[in-house]
């Protein structure tokens, strides 16, 4: 089954209901959010979330376990200052994915301002070894980056090097086309691109997609998201991730720029499932 969704709204006094009715008016049937402003720690109590409610009036269109949650970008375990922050908040962030079962937590690996690039992966290890030893059920799936300054996991062997060393099913990969375009992998020969991510066993560590266009020019390392069709991968390449079998019930969310301050959600969807028959219906 496909999963398509996008980046939702999740803010008082609704939260979890007013971030259902976003994503069913755009169409979809999963979504991503975060559980507070992004640069910010702050964070409501999870007993404001609606969760009751969620579950007995949503739960059966939109399941919990197909809600991702995306760390904030605040959380870097790769700086030598941040670390312990980072650690405690994502216990503290997973533990509230725990109240209302979800089961996906994307995160940035993190950049290596002061470590060197090895220092940088060893911390991030050593971080998500604690988290995972405090905490349960929920999946950290890393974010392939896009080399942007000193980010470390914007190629998957920097990734598959950290999850092997971690070595728990509770670590994986968010496949963010951007990112992937931007640092290089020429995702446009999709036949070559899915050859070599089964080839390096990375397919069944995919747990999210992340679907964005590119205003930039393959392996630019700049990270700007384009809008569907309007960059440089194209409506056709991102419709193949969409498509793609090996690709079912693996949620694939939108972070699309806004056009006008208006979400382009609603319409990208559509454009991503026209022409393919009976894969044109979500639900």
């Amino acid at each position: 089954m496909i999963k398509l969704g996008s980046h939702i709204s999740f803010k008082k006094p609704d939260y979890l209901i007013g971030s259902f009715n976003e994503a069913i008016n755009n169409g979809e049937n999963c979504f991503m959010i975060y559980l507070g402003a992004p640069q910010s720690a702050f964070r409501v109590d999870s007993s404001l979330y609606n969760i009751e409610k969620y579950l007995k009036q949503c739960n059966s269109i939109i399941p919990v376990s197909d809600i991702v949650v995306h760390a904030p970008y605040i959380v870097n375990l790769a700086n030598r200052e941040k670390v312990d922050f980072g650690i405690k908040f994502l216990c503290s962030e997973i533990k509230r994915m725990n109240s209302f079962g979800a089961k996906l937590l994307v995160l940035h690996p993190g950049s290596s301002v002061e470590y060197s690039r090895s220092e940088a992966l060893a911390s991030l290890i050593q971080s998500l070894k604690k988290i995972i030893e405090s905490t349960k059920d929920v999946i950290i799936c890393l974010e392939i980056m896009s080399g942007k300054g000193s980010q470390i996991c914007s190629n998957f062997n920097d990734l598959l090097y950290v999850i092997k060393s971690v070595n728990s099913e509770r670590i994986a990969i968010c496949l963010d086309t951007c990112h992937a375009w931007d640092a290089g992998y020429d995702i446009k020969d999709y036949e070559n691109f899915k050859s070599y991510i089964k080839q390096q066993n990375i397919l069944p560590l995919i747990r999210v997609i992340h679907l964005n266009d590119s205003m930039n020019e393959l392996g630019s390392k700049k990270d700007r998201h384009a809008n569907i069709d309007k960059g440089h991968i194209g409506l056709e390449i991102l419709k193949k991730f969409v498509h793609d079998k090996d690709f079912d019930n693996i949620p694939i969310i939108l972070e699309t720029p806004f056009i006008n301050n208006k979400s382009p959600y609603k319409d990208e969807i559509i454009m991503l499932l026209e022409n393919n028959k009976k894969d044109n219906i979500l639900f």
